[in-house]
């Protein structure tokens, strides 16, 4: 008899044991959706706006829009563009200041600034008005042959300068037909992130971009895979740095995002947003996508 009273007072004492486990790792992890955090809405014009009548006029329309828009719907989602460089006086200039103005890239050499020809630095942007910096983007990785440890480099340079940072990182075709995303994702964030500091996290985006499914024609990544990866991030940035540094930071979608599918994203649990390229170039688009993620948060 008093061997099975101690035998059920050691369960209970595994039983405890193991609940107060699973409470410490529910504690660690992050509050995702934060509902105070404001969802993001990233515009990279790329190169498609050439002359400056057309950035005039969607720079008016863009204004159109915003006025539009209702006050909680402002209040939940940040917009911001990303137009060329030589273009950002001018946008600054005729765009509402309630919408963000970022840059496409950013070059700070490792030494002083000097014998740089051509290249634009992080002050540079926060004089001409910048709240933040793209950087990452697959035209840079893949066409002009960016590594993680220049764009580690920018990145760091960019928050300490002050600006914002959209970072983007995804995996090529070959990499998912191999199974191997996720090493490339891993990757990519974690040379990123060192030297980051833990309170820098909330002014930082990390833009999810599979390759695979960017360009016109291409096949959007789905809601399932996005959530997916948007998952896995996050743990990443909760084991590498903190959960509040998980919290904090906002990962988005980008890849094919458009007014027709985005509510399949808008409703994932670790999607804060997107990112888009041609959608940003429309209005009647952005109108949309923006009533999306406002409806998305309540």
């Amino acid at each position: 008899m008093w061997q099975f009273i101690m035998s059920w007072h050691h369960v209970d004492r595994v039983a405890l044991l193991l609940l107060l486990i699973f409470l410490r790792q529910v504690k660690s992890l992050p509050q995702n959706h934060d509902q105070n955090k404001r969802l993001f809405l990233g515009c990279n014009w790329k190169c498609s706006i050439e002359t400056t009548d057309e950035v005039d006029e969607l720079c008016d329309a863009l204004n159109r829009m915003w006025r539009s828009l209702t006050k909680d719907e402002k209040r939940k989602v940040e917009l911001c563009v990303n137009p060329p460089f030589v273009y950002l006086d001018r946008v600054r200039m005729r765009l509402t200041g309630e919408i963000s103005l970022g840059s496409q890239n950013v070059f700070d050499a490792r030494g002083p600034n000097i014998g740089n020809t051509g290249t634009t630095t992080a002050k540079m942007l926060r004089s001409l008005g910048c709240s933040s910096v793209l950087l990452g983007h697959s035209d840079r990785r893949n066409n002009l042959y960016e590594t993680d440890e220049l764009i580690s480099d920018k990145l760091k340079k960019a928050l300490s300068a002050g600006l914002g940072v959209t970072l983007t990182i995804g995996e090529l075709p070959y990499q998912r037909r191999w199974g191997l995303a996720l090493v490339a994702l891993r990757k990519q964030l974690s040379v990123a992130m060192k030297g980051i500091e833990p309170d820098e996290w909330n002014r930082i985006v990390i833009a999810y971009e599979p390759v695979w499914a960017v360009g016109e024609g291409a096949t959007p990544c789905s809601p399932e895979e996005a959530q997916r990866i948007g998952s896995y991030l996050r743990r990443l940035i909760t084991k590498r740095v903190s959960p509040d540094a998980a919290a904090a930071c906002r990962l988005t979608y980008t890849g094919s995002v458009n007014e027709k599918n985005a509510a399949e994203y808008a409703s994932l649990e670790d999607v804060d947003g997107f990112v888009v390229g041609r959608a940003g170039l429309d209005t009647t688009s952005l109108r949309s996508i923006i009533y999306t993620l406002a409806s998305s948060s309540e």
